[in-house]
């Protein structure tokens, strides 16, 4: 099986390195699409930043497997160390999150006293990296952006041999879950008004939703011609990076401009106002995607099974 570490190989690195921890450790690492500007903040030994910085090359080519190429040609990358003592000390990456003020800023919260391999295994750096194939979109609509990065994660993972097609589609049927029991009463877009605080699950598992709907039916009605992948690749070349903020029904209304017959609206107007959770049962079932509590079967000769695999085979380099 191949992973996007054999991808990686090729990749180059430059470094200037301090002689003391106490200073930043600079490089720069060259993946398809985009030079990444990475500073490992103090404090870290050498051989720590080197693996952090591996990594972080190997995660964002982790995105590169939606359309080929990264979404931002010049992104900055910050890792800001922490250990098994800070909040979340048991997780490798216990926090992340995208700036936009002047230039897009990818922030990486990592436990340096946690072993490299768990990083590989770990998805916040796939999630916060697959932020940038869509423009800011404001709290309001926060649950596209957060939802849409939510099953790249999943998605992009398992092409890159990081996760099982199993893995990919249980986690995205237990994310399904948690969004459809957080405040049922609540439609999307309230639910991202009254904050992460109040409605955590629904407003990263609604948007989720919404874009496995979307992949599923362009998919299928153009004989696979068409997806999510193709589309964002289109909203890249022609309007991304952003140095604005966008709505939900902007974003929409273009991705609709980009495809032959509208699609994202449709949805938005079924399910942004609405309470309760958007339907991805019937799609599940017709992707043969079977959960049954913490495991999932595939079924083999399901109606769209070709769609499943297309969505999460691992990807041949």
């Amino acid at each position: 099986m191949r992973t996007v570490q054999a991808a990686v190989l090729a990749l180059l690195v430059t470094a200037q390195v301090s002689a003391s921890s106490r200073e930043a450790w600079v490089t720069e690492a060259e993946v398809p699409g985009a030079t990444l500007r990475i500073e490992v903040l103090p404090p870290f030994d050498e051989e720590k930043a080197r693996e952090i910085v591996a990594w972080l090359r190997s995660a964002s080519s982790n995105v590169t497997l939606a359309y080929g190429r990264f979404p931002n040609p010049s992104p900055r990358v910050v890792v800001i160390p922490t250990d098994n003592h800070s909040w979340g000390g048991g997780s490798p990456v216990p926090f992340g999150r995208v700036t936009r003020y002047g230039e897009e800023k990818i922030e990486l919260y990592v436990n340096i006293e946690r072993p490299i391999d768990e990083f590989y295994a770990d998805w916040t750096a796939t999630h916060e990296f697959s932020h940038l194939m869509l423009p800011y979109l404001g709290d309001r609509h926060r649950w596209i952006s957060e939802g849409f990065a939510s099953y790249y994660q999943n998605v992009l993972m398992s092409r890159a041999g990081r996760y099982t097609a199993e893995d990919a589609w249980r986690k995205l049927g237990a994310g399904f879950e948690r969004g459809r029991a957080s405040r049922p009463e609540l439609s999307p877009n309230e639910a991202a008004s009254a904050g992460v605080r109040q409605a955590r699950m629904k407003i990263y598992w609604s948007g989720a939703a919404v874009a496995l709907l979307a992949d599923v039916e362009l998919r299928e009605r153009s004989g696979g011609k068409e997806s999510l992948d193709v589309v964002l690749d289109r909203l890249q070349r022609c309007c991304l990076p952003s140095d604005r903020t966008w709505s939900g029904p902007e974003l929409f209304s273009k991705l609709d401009s980009l495809v032959e017959e509208a699609v994202f609206m449709p949805l938005y107007r079924r399910y942004a106002n609405r309470a309760g959770f958007p339907d991805t049962r019937g799609a599940f079932t017709r992707l043969g995607v079977e959960v049954d509590g913490s495991g999932v079967r595939l079924r083999a000769y399901a109606e769209l099974a070709d769609i499943r695999s297309a969505i999460t085979d691992v990807a041949e380099l």
